[in-house]
Parts: structure tokens; sequence; C-alpha cells
């Protein structure tokens, strides 16, 4: 109506022409107004004359069959405001159709794609869909997400299927049956992980990493034995479906004294559930303190909302909360609708969900009380009841009442932090195989590691700032210098006087050590 009027007059008389063919033939023609609040100042930018208010005589006289369709939001923004408009219009709320409903538009649609891609479309294929866009696809409603999850799995199997017969290639996911290449569940999820990130054995063997979470969680965190069964079984009764559904996976909250494990085990269950530690997202919730500190994550009008746009990007992940003591209490009360509803409406008033998210806070909060010295009377148990004590006061009924689990880290021992080393030092024995080199290191080298390293109030932290700081630092010189090459042995070993590390490179033509050093598989 717009496009081409160049002088004032002419959009009103193209509305008026089309609004006059309407009512001539109002028994056999229907007029719809896609995106009606477009009408709202249309044609005219100060209101007087804008499509809206040359509508309304036609409405008002009866004559006009009209249907106009809108969003919710904008019907509240645009439409509601114009008392005149609404009026003249019965509102109609069009619901979300059920899963049951969406696969049956499916249904009716099958046919149509059918022909328009020349492919077969299996009945098992519409079924995932649904399934699928209901899971992993939360900011879009049925059908139209699985409709476009059933359009792009078409276009992707159809484009492939070409690609095979111009090369013929083997090895090709595709199903072919005769000529007729056929869409199968697979090829839903495909584009289901392409769409959200997840890779596709995560959608696919979801069951099988359920069933040995524990030990895949060990395989990155030493000891916590009780901590990482916890875990392990709240994630199991979510996924199995008996817990609590329209919440989000699980809800944690980490305790204990630094370098225990606490974001070690979130990075262990964004890399085992979802195959990629990219999935987790971290806060430092200390710099949330401040009176305004709500606004900087959920935004605002003219405010850019940080925490919700993160996780609008990735509705799967794990989101640890660090410190959370220290954020400010609106912050709180915040979590409390999080944690109950699975839904958060930021400033900009969207909904964002966080159903397929695990959200984890963690804590220092009383942690003095377990790396004390515990003697006598002063036990462990004592030590945990005085720390959740200091918790207590400073997080509300109201939010450790919707927690899955309250879940304390214990000190590490020495033999943990020996096995959190070892760890340590696989990774720089892997990096210097990429580099041809093979480097062995004596037990007595790690327990000089060990003592030079020891810290009881910062955990292992302090292990992985001593072997970056000495151990990678020399390497790196040896290897800048030329000291080492490709094809070289090197062995890390105790200094004479146990207060440091001595260095030997062996050459090829030296493998064959004489002395035969003290080498630790690591």
């Amino acid at each position: 109506m717009i496009a081409g009027t160049s002088l004032r007059g002419q959009f009103e008389q193209r509305l008026k022409e089309a609004i006059k063919q309407a009512e001539d033939e109002s028994s056999k023609l229907i007029l719809f107004i896609d995106e009606m609040h477009m009408l709202i100042g249309a044609g005219d930018g100060s209101g007087t004359a804008d499509a809206a208010n040359i509508l309304k005589p036609a409405l008002a006289r009866g004559r006009l069959r009209c249907v106009g369709a809108t969003t919710s939001q904008e019907y509240y923004k645009y439409i509601e405001q114009d008392a005149a408009l609404e009026r003249r219009f019965q509102k109609v709320e069009v619901g979300e159709p059920s899963m049951q409903t969406t696969v049956a538009i499916l249904q009716g649609l099958k046919h149509k794609y059918q022909e328009h891609h020349g492919l077969k479309i299996d009945d098992e294929a519409l079924v995932a869909a649904v399934e699928l866009a209901a899971r992993y696809i939360t900011g879009r409603k049925f059908p139209d997400k699985a409709i476009d999850l059933m359009d792009e799995a078409c276009t992707t199997v159809k484009l492939r299927a070409s690609k095979q017969r111009e090369t013929n290639a083997p090895g090709e996911v595709l199903v072919g049956q005769g000529h007729v290449t056929e869409v199968i569940p697979n090829h839903m999820s495909y584009i289901v992980s392409r769409w959200t990130g997840i890779p596709i054995t995560t959608l696919d063997q979801e069951e099988e990493k359920l069933t040995h979470l524990i030990d895949r969680l060990h395989e990155r965190v030493v000891g916590q034995n009780e901590t990482v069964s916890l875990v392990a079984q709240a994630v199991l009764r979510s996924r199995v479906g008996i817990d609590k559904s329209g919440q989000p996976i699980c809800s944690f909250l980490f305790l204990g004294s630094i370098g225990v494990g606490k974001t070690e085990l979130a990075k262990a269950l964004a890399e085992k559930l979802f195959n990629n530690e990219k999935m987790l997202v971290c806060f430092d919730m200390s710099e949330y303190a401040e009176s305004g500190s709500l606004l900087r994550l959920i935004g605002g009008p003219r405010r850019f909302d940080l925490y919700t746009c993160l996780i609008r990007r990735r509705p799967y992940s794990v989101i640890l909360f660090n410190e959370m003591d220290k954020a400010n209490p609106s912050i709180l009360k915040l979590f409390v609708q999080l944690l109950n509803d699975g839904m958060l409406v930021d400033g900009k008033g969207r909904d964002v969900d966080f159903k397929n998210t695990i959200i984890i806070m963690s804590s220092n909060l009383g942690s003095e009380h377990l790396s004390a010295e515990v003697g006598g009377e002063n036990t462990m148990e004592s030590a945990r009841d005085f720390l959740m004590k200091q918790v207590e006061k400073r997080f509300k009924p109201d939010l450790m009442n919707r927690l899955s689990e309250i879940v304390i880290f214990e000190p590490l021992s020495h033999h943990e932090l020996r096995e959190i080393l070892k760890i340590q030092m696989k990774s720089i024995v892997a990096m210097m195989a990429k580099k041809r080199i093979s480097l062995s290191v004596a037990d007595a080298a790690l327990e000089v590691i060990l003592s030079e390293s020891h810290d009881k109030v910062n955990g292992a932290r302090p292990i992985k700032m001593w072997v970056r700081k000495h151990v990678a630092t020399i390497l790196s010189n040896m290897l800048v210098n030329g000291e080492a090459c490709k094809g070289s042995t090197i062995s890390i070993d105790a200094s004479d006087d146990k207060r440091g590390l001595k260095y030997r490179v062996l050459k090829k033509q030296e493998m064959a050590d004489p002395l035969g050093l003290l080498q630790v598989m690591l």
C-alpha cells in the first residue's frame, strides 16, 4: 500500500479503494490484515490520518468482514492503546496446539512437502520432529517450530542425496530406498543439533550417558565420592522424569573451601552430559553485589541483558554462579522464581526458558570450619553443622527448599592431591607428545611438587599454578633454546636436596639410559 506513494493522499486513496472493494464484495470476500499492529501510524507519521483511522469508519458501518492477526505482546502495546480500534474487533486468543495436535498437523502437511522435495517422510520422523522441538527448541511455539524442522530436514536430505548421486561418496548417513530418499528420525536429530549446538550423540545416546554418569564424572573429579554420587543421582531422577517437571533439569548449591573441585565438577557435567565443556556458562556473583545489579543481569528497556541473552543463545547448558553468597538480595529473590517455574521474564518482558539447564550455585561460606584441623570433639560432622548454620543465615528457606541438592565438598587428602597432580602432569605429557617429545616423571619429582605447592587454604589450585609456573615454563625454555627437539626424551626427577626438580634431556641416540631413572606411568 505504501510502496511508491510520493504525494500526500496517494496512500489514503489506495486504502479507501481496497476498503470499497471489500465492502462491495462483502458476501464473497474477507479482508485479512496480517501484522495488524502495523496499521497504527501507517501512512501518516502524526497518526491522525493513518491506516487505522481510515479503517475505523468502514468497520463501524458493519459492511466489512475483516480478520486481523498479531501477537499478544504487540496487541497490548499497540492495539489496546487505541480503544476505538480495539472495540471494533472481537479478540480471539489462539493458543499453542498440543504435541498430539502438532503431529496431526504435520501429517496433513506431509504429502505437500513430499511432492515439493521429491522424497518420502517417515511417520516416525514426524513424531521425532515434534518431540525434539518440544524438548530442545524452547524459544518458539508449535506448530511453527515443528514445521520448520521438518522443512529444513527435507531440504538437507534432498541436497545431500543430490550430492551423493553426483559423487557416489561412500559412507553417507542418508537412507535411500530405490530412487526415493527417505527422511528418518536421525535427520531430525541432525537439524536440532545444528540449531542448538547439542552434539547428535547427546540426543541419541543420553540413556547410556546417564547409566555411567558417576564413573564418567570421576574421570575428571578426584575424590568427593559422596558429592559426585548426589549430583549424578539428582540428574538421573530428573532426566528419567521421576522428579518434578517444568523446572530446570537440576539445581545445586555447592559448598566448600577453595580448590576442592566445585568448578571442576561443573565443567565435568557440561562435558559428560553435553559433550562440550563450552556448554558451561559462568557468572562471578561478586560483581553483582550492588543495588542496581539486577538490571545488569536481566537487562531493562534500554539496557543489555547479559544473563538472559546468553541463555537464549545456549538454552541447553550448565550455568555456574560462583560466590552466590555475595550477590545482592534482589538477585536471590529472582532465583526463587527461576527454580520454581523454570522460566524468567527479562527486563524487556521476554520469557527465557531454563528448563533445559542445570543451575549450580557455589559458595565458600563457612568453609573455614571444614578446612580447620579436625580432631577431638570437632569432627567433620560438627564442621558440616557449623557450615550449614552459616549458609542458613545467608540464604532463605524459600530458596534452599527449591534446590535439588545441597552438596558439601570436603577438604582433599594427600592421596587425592597426588591424583590431581598426576592429571595435571598427564596434560603436560600429552602436550609434549604432540611435539614428538617423550616426557617421564619420577615418583620423587611428584613428592617435591606436592611439598612445594601444598596449601591448606586453597586446596588443589596451587598445584596447577606451580606446575604451570615451574614445569611448563622450564620445558618451554628448553624447547626455545634448542636443548630439546623432536625425538628427544626428557626426564624429570627430584634434585639432590629434595626441594626442587632436575631435568635431563636424552637425544635419540641416548635413549638407552644406563642409569635406569625411575619412571612413573601417568
